[in-house]
């Protein structure tokens, strides 16, 4: 009987981003389980697995998996396929290429890259199809992708940079004293962080969860505070006026580190400046002016004024303090309770609690996802400035929480871009422009669609947009995935990928301070292939085949290849063969847990926090603030008219699927309810004058879904929520995301999402392989999943 080995591979689930790596034994070249991974050094036991990650093993053996190229033989979406061979595909799909770069252009081809559902996400499935798309010159529609952009925008215009700041080592936790989790549900669906707040609440830290519904983080809590849709910065601005106003600041902690004893003009909103371009503030000793100098945090003065109000050379001007002071000066317990249903008097008990701990941490993640989203997170920093609650163990403000430890970078630009950037010919364009050029044929027409990952139709809404409008438009649509997802089944070819058990790749996203070297655990199953065959095969037929001759290792040597120190002073030196060797290496980290705020090195010009953000004064948004939602029913709304709908649709991450990824598993379908039903408060259903159980159809303006509908107080009054995750075929009619705002659509792209696509350019413009859709792929669009109204009646 043979013995069990192991080896390292990506939880297929990564889009929980917890990005775990999993211990994948095997025996007899068969997956038989997955366990947490281990790691050395300060990780060693830092290695988890959830539900998702247990359950993965069986995913390379399900009778639905793609295992051969398929080819369309019926209409669009009628699910008539043919089998055919990897080189009938690969040929009739260049030839088709070529034929429509002759026709209309090279950059007629669109790809689509999102890619966090191909694990790990920033590979080979990415770096290889920015490669092909930049010496192609074909048109990247991912940018102002609109999703989990607020953690994005909070970082950049407050603190310079926003790749450092999505990342946190959850060790931080362990010596809170209060750590407030904020739009999330890491309880449930990230078991490192999990594991440090139970550790911190057993050192005695309390737990309060801010949240839509009342799920196992709320459970776990030792309070929980229900909040509307879209409506925190109402209570987080809140919180800041009442710091402001009761004078529980740390005032030597603003003067040090933060924009607040700033000189702003009041003609024009701007930092006063001198002759040379310096800042300026006011110097209490002197009484007078007193330049900074560019790039240094210190001020040359030791007793500047925090707030206050002068005139300077004629110019009337106030502190950045004194503007926050008198901007929240509205945001008050009772205002605040009509947006948010938070009792006043429990807005204030909170603010005590959080200004009263020593060491508090605000966990903001990725479930705000509405227009509110990067307000909320530049609140959320707000309130760690305020208190001093940032920089230090126990004490911090997470937004995109990713338990990775410290960044790590690698070589990718030499495969992203061989001619160098200059040379690269990939053309990155708004999805608002993509959905108007596919239709109009303006500037250019797009009439190939290539889906490296993502599945658009089932997780970038509206499905009608895609299936009704853009579809019709493509002559060609190739699908690469494991799976037959809603869009593969309006595809006219359909690739088989390997899943992570069965391809070669560097883990480099979120792996514990360490690099670890996923080797395939099985053979493909059938005839599916890797990044690597497929980009191979197209390149050699469509004229490119000397930029793709590289085999999977070679790639991994290239990106391994680095400058980066964390990488390239480990000793002795990272290389492929080292890591086929011993799995994964402990990278050259210092001994300490990775905290973006340590040391307080900001990326301004001033090398401190703005919360004052100069860069958003031209589109009113300076300070972070309370916004109206797109057309949810809202306090704001209901009296004038302007929602567009008597509920708040919302469509949350559930436990058991993680997007699409694992619907198709029998036992996740089971614990998930078997098939997908919708929720509402008993309370909404009385008045609709629908029961437990009765069949309904939510609708508006741009779709509906008939669905079973369960009664739930869990669910707060004036929502309806259907779960993300169920394919369009487990629905009896219609989807949840017909009714869902367009993710990057024109309605997202307001003045402020321009001015974020302006300084975003400014400050490096497009990366091509990073993430979702690149650098620029981060600027322009807002989150309004949760965002669109809705309607429900009975069906009878």
């Amino acid at each position: 009987m043979s013995e069990e080995s192991f080896v390292y591979t990506c939880c297929p689930g990564w889009g929980d981003h917890e990005f775990c790596t999993l211990k994948t034994i095997v025996k007899d070249g068969k997956v038989v389980r997955c366990e947490a991974a281990d790691y050395t050094g300060a990780e060693e036991g830092e290695g988890y697995i959830c539900q998702k990650g247990i359950m993965s093993c069986r995913q390379p053996y399900d009778p639905k998996r793609l295992t051969k190229p398929l080819k369309r033989v019926g209409e669009r979406g009628e699910g008539k396929w043919e089998e055919v061979s990897w080189d009938q595909a690969m040929d009739e799909i260049a030839a088709k290429l070529l034929e429509i770069r002759d026709k209309y252009g090279p950059e007629s081809l669109a790809m689509w890259d999102v890619v966090a559902s191909v694990p790990p996400s920033q590979g080979l499935a990415a770096l290889l199809a920015s490669r092909f798309m930049g010496l192609w010159g074909a048109s990247d529609p991912v940018k102002s992708y609109g999703l989990d952009n607020g953690p994005f925008y909070a970082a950049f215009f407050d603190f310079g940079n926003f790749y450092k700041y999505s990342t946190i080592d959850p060790v931080n936790f362990d010596s809170s004293d209060l750590i407030i989790i904020w739009g999330a549900n890491p309880i449930e669906n990230q078991m490192r962080i999990a594991k440090h707040f139970v550790e911190a609440k057993s050192r005695g830290a309390k737990i309060i969860d801010i949240g839509l519904l009342f799920d196992g983080t709320a459970g776990f809590a030792d309070e929980f505070i229900p909040v509307k849709p879209g409506s925190d910065p109402a209570l987080s601005m809140t919180m800041v006026n009442l710091i402001l106003q009761r004078k529980q600041y740390k005032e030597d902690f603003l003067l040090a580190y933060t924009v607040a004893p700033f000189l702003v003009r009041d003609d024009d909103g701007m930092y006063l400046r001198d002759d040379e371009g310096n800042y300026v503030v006011w110097d209490l000793d002197a009484d007078a002016p007193c330049s900074t100098v560019l790039g240094q945090q210190a001020l040359p003065c030791d007793n500047p004024e925090l707030d206050g109000a002068h005139e300077v050379n004629g110019v009337a001007c106030k502190t950045a303090f004194r503007r926050l002071v008198e901007h929240a000066a509205s945001y008050t317990p009772e205002w605040q309770e009509a947006i948010t249903g938070v009792p006043a008097q429990t807005v204030v008990r909170l603010t005590d609690e959080y200004v009263a701990a020593p060491n508090a941490f605000v966990f903001g993640a990725l479930g705000l996802r509405y227009i509110n989203q990067g307000e909320s997170y530049r609140s959320f920093y707000l309130l760690g400035a305020l208190t001093g609650n940032l920089g230090h163990p126990g004490a911090g403000v997470t937004s995109e929480m990713l338990p990775a430890g410290w960044p790590l970078s690698f070589n990718d630009q030499a495969i992203t871009m061989p001619d160098g950037r200059e040379n690269y010919k990939g053309k990155l364009i708004h999805q608002a422009d993509f959905i108007e050029q596919v239709q109009t044929g303006e500037p250019y027409p797009i009439k190939a669609f290539w889906v490296v990952a993502g599945n658009p139709v089932h997780n970038c809404p509206n499905r009608g947009l895609w299936v009704d409008q853009l579809f019709p438009q493509m002559e060609l649509i190739v699908d690469i995935d494991i799976w037959m997802t809603d869009t593969g089944m309006y595809a006219d070819y359909v690739l088989p990928d390997c899943m992570p058990f069965e391809r070669e790749e560097l883990v480099v996203s979120a792996a514990y301070n360490h690099v670890v070297l996923q080797e395939p655990a099985i053979e493909p199953v059938g005839e599916a292939k890797d990044p690597t065959f497929i980009y191979s095969e197209l390149a050699k037929r469509v004229g490119f085949g000397e930029y793709f001759q590289n085999s999977t290792a070679d790639w991994i040597k290239v990106r391994l290849d680095t400058n980066y120190p964390l990488i390239a002073n480990v000793e002795p030196k990272i290389t492929y063969e080292r890591l086929k060797e011993e799995k994964r290496i402990r990278a050259a980290t210092p001994p300490f847990a990775w905290d973006p705020f340590a040391g307080f090195n900001f990326d301004t010009p001033h090398k401190r926090m703005e919360f004052y953000a100069e860069k958003l004064v031209a589109v009113d948004d300076a300070i972070a603030k309370y916004v109206v939602p797109l057309e949810a029913p809202t306090a704001a709304t209901l009296g004038d008219g302007t929602a567009k709908g008597k509920y708040h649709f919302f469509s949350g991450r559930q436990r058991f699927f993680m997007q699409s990824m694992f619907t198709e598993d029998p036992v996740m379908r089971e614990l998930s309810g078997g098939y997908p039903t919708g929720r509402m408060n008993p309370v909404d259903a009385e008045a609709e004058g629908i029961k437990d159980g009765d069949k309904v159809e939510v609708y508006n303006h741009r779709g509906h879904c008939i669905i079973e509908m369960r009664l739930d107080q869990v669910i707060p009054p004036g929502t309806v929520q259907i779960w993300f995750g169920w394919r369009q075929t487990a629905f009896e009619e219609g989807m949840y995301s017909e009714l869902l705002v367009p993710l990057g659509s024109r309605e997202t792209i307001d003045e402020r999402a321009k001015n974020w696509e302006k300084w975003t350019y400014e400050a490096g413009g497009y990366q091509p392989g990073f993430g979702t859709g690149g650098f620029g792929g981060m600027a322009g669009a807002w989150d309004t999943i949760w965002d669109c109204a809705c309607d429900v009646r009975k069906v009878d």
